[in-house]
């Protein structure tokens, strides 16, 4: 399920287009509702295990750009999982005609969530995640 962003004035710069910092921002928000979809879905809870996920890399390809009231739809796939982390494929499209605007990648590491140290994915959310890819 795509995450919607409404373009409003303070998410853009001088010029009149989304600032690019922005992105990371609707990206996350876009990742929160896919953990919130996949614990829907299928009774995931990390942070039940104590533990939690954080951003280790952040790429951005910029396609074409976002303004004021557009509506952007921002959509998750599974790509890849390793030991201690995922790699999620992410596009950002305008919901007026499906032109891209985004498209990148984010890999999170899987942590204790205490002492911010990776842990190794856990079972339960390996059999999902294989089960999205």
């Amino acid at each position: 399920m795509p995450t919607i962003q409404k373009i409003r004035y303070s998410d853009c710069d001088p010029q009149g287009i989304v600032f690019n910092g922005n992105y990371a921002r609707y990206w996350d928000d876009a990742m929160t509702d896919w953990f919130d979809d996949l614990e829907d879905n299928h009774g995931i809870l990390l942070s039940g295990l104590g533990i939690d996920v954080v951003t280790a890399r952040l790429e951005i390809d910029f396609k074409s750009t976002a303004t004021l009231r557009d509506l952007l739809e921002t959509e998750i796939e599974a790509e890849k999982l390793g030991n201690t982390s995922m790699t999620l494929h992410i596009e950002t499209t305008k919901q007026s005609d499906a032109s891209l605007v985004a498209v990148g990648k984010i890999v999170c590491v899987f942590v204790d969530r205490k002492l911010l140290r990776p842990v190794p994915v856990p079972e339960s959310f390996r059999s999902i995640f294989d089960e999205s890819v």
